[in-house]
């Protein structure tokens, strides 16, 4: 293992420097992802970007590429090269200002955050807010050398629901070779298209530490019989569950993650992805686990021997398209995750939906907004004679205390299993860059029945809640404040009550 750290080590700092002032570009940031979705939505730049982090250099050189075809560099001397270059509108030349301010080394070096929670979000979605009620966090993002980058941020917390007063999440080193990059850290990961949501990663619970290899650039293939595919991705990790599981489960599993994505056609995003858990303290974790694992022989009694399980598995696809029909500015999307796959036929079933469309446009004088409708489902559904299965998403009969948690928290849906959303947000990013978001949801937890249910991480039984939020971020000098409000009406089925509940978050961010 040394051996091969060493030769590792060796190649990235041999590696050809990134184009960005920090490698990758963490989920949780909505002006960031809507500038993002914006410009590939309009055809501005064309990356797949429905798998975060986001590779910055792959952001970076894709600017680099709109720069030359929207005439923002110097015109060639050339007059045979010179030719009429399309034109941005201000909402698009907005975004893309701020996306290449944001990738610039400038904006990267040392930073400090302030952030307080009163009665933290249980429902968190890809905003980044305070999971505590007091967190203030240092740190220094960008590039050690010429050849290796990074984050490393300590956070410092106030009676944290893990126990955990000190954490390094987000902190992560990377380097680069050819183009791939190898990381090693605690990042936070959310994949699929869901604005809410992610039915199989998301930042719902705190990040596990893992080694990661990624595509750098997403670049189609030069040959012609794979060009077809267009601009694609490839992301897999191995990460370490350094958690206690719980009475009956086995501590410390491995975290396993692979997904692919592309863009064949303009407006069309489709990704494949699969995750597991398997080995920790206690159990078998051979080659021929992993072999079992990847070819989805991990059920028992169906396909593997009990004892030979080699662990807990999801696997699923999405699927995102701009436009489909006429050149209006819309798109639908859907991510569909199974429990387990069928190696017979091979697919993800005992499976989970979540589905949304949304719209966007632009003011005048750069402003520009969102409004995305999404609903999403956790009750296990498609298997073979078409029953609902309760009590089985995110559940394992290996991991049994915890199953698909890591300390305290679903690493997909934040509604947990059994459960069903339908959520509106609305998001406008004005002219001076600030950032506003309005969100409402209505969701039904715990829809089993069952009382008390000391699996589920949300609601011990049935409950319905209605849920208001707004925020606000600002630019200020060296840095940015938010504030978010909300308020949760929560109808306890298990006890005939009913309660409302504010909410509200803080957050400071001061770059030296």
């Amino acid at each position: 293992m040394k051996g091969t750290l060493s030769v590792l080590l060796a190649g990235l700092l041999a590696g050809p420097v990134a184009l960005a002032g920090e490698p990758w570009l963490a989920p949780g940031d909505l002006q960031l992802r809507h500038d993002l979705q914006l410009l590939v939505d309009d055809g501005v730049i064309d990356i797949p970007i429905s798998a975060w982090p986001i590779a910055a250099s792959d952001v970076s050189r894709a600017l680099v590429e709109a720069k030359r075809k929207y005439g923002l560099e110097p015109a060639s001397t050339d007059p045979k090269a010179q030719s009429p270059a399309p034109t941005l509108s201000n909402a698009q030349f907005a975004a893309f200002t701020r996306l290449s301010r944001l990738v610039a080394e400038e904006d990267t070096g040392l930073y400090a955050e302030a952030r307080g929670a009163a009665r933290p979000e249980e429902l968190r979605t890809f905003w980044f807010e305070p999971r505590e009620e007091y967190e203030l966090a240092v740190g220094y993002a960008g590039f050690l050398g010429e050849r290796l980058g990074g984050r490393l941020e300590m956070t410092v917390v106030d009676s944290p629901s893990d126990d955990d007063n000190f954490r390094l999440d987000r902190s992560y080193l990377a380097g680069r070779l050819g183009n791939w990059i190898f990381t090693l850290g605690a990042q936070d990961r959310w994949w699929g298209s869901g604005w809410q949501g992610s039915l199989i990663l998301s930042n719902n619970a705190r990040p596990v530490p893992a080694l990661a290899f990624d595509r750098v650039e997403s670049t189609p293939f030069e040959t012609k019989w794979l060009s077809w595919i267009g601009p694609w991705r490839l992301t897999t990790f191995l990460g370490y569950m350094d958690d206690d599981r719980g009475e009956g489960d086995y501590d410390n599993p491995l975290l396993f993650g692979f997904r692919v994505s592309a863009r064949p056609l303009q407006g069309l995003e489709i990704g494949l992805e699969r995750t597991a858990q398997l080995c920790g303290e206690g159990r078998s974790c051979t080659w021929d686990d992993f072999w079992n694992m990847w070819w989805g022989n991990d059920n028992a009694n169906e396909n593997v021997d009990p004892e030979d399980e080699p662990g807990n598995q999801l696997a699923g696809w999405d699927i995102r398209w701009a436009s489909p029909i006429g050149s209006w500015p819309y798109a639908i999307y859907w991510q569909h995750t199974g429990e387990t796959i069928d190696n017979q036929i091979p697919r993800p079933y005992r499976s989970m939906e979540l589905g949304g469309a949304e719209v966007w446009g632009d003011f005048s004088a750069g402003g520009s907004w969102r409004f995305n409708l999404e609903y999403a489902d956790t009750l296990c559904s498609g298997t073979e004679n078409e029953q609902k299965l309760w009590d089985c998403a995110y559940n394992s009969g290996i991991y049994n205390a915890s199953g698909y948690r890591y300390k305290g928290r679903v690493m997909g849906s934040s509604m947990d299993g059994d459960a069903r959303q339908y959520a509106l947000r609305y998001i406008v990013v004005p002219s001076d860059g600030s950032t506003w978001s309005f969100m409402v949801r209505y969701s039904e937890l715990n829809r089993d029945g069952a009382f008390p249910d000391t699996l589920n991480s949300v609601a011990p039984g049935p409950e319905d809640w209605l849920s208001v939020d707004a925020s606000y971020r600002r630019p200020i000098r060296k840095g940015w404040i938010e504030v978010g409000v909300g308020v949760d009406r929560e109808d306890r089925k298990w006890d005939d009550d009913t309660a409302v509940l504010p909410r509200g978050t803080f957050t400071w961010h001061y770059g030296f």
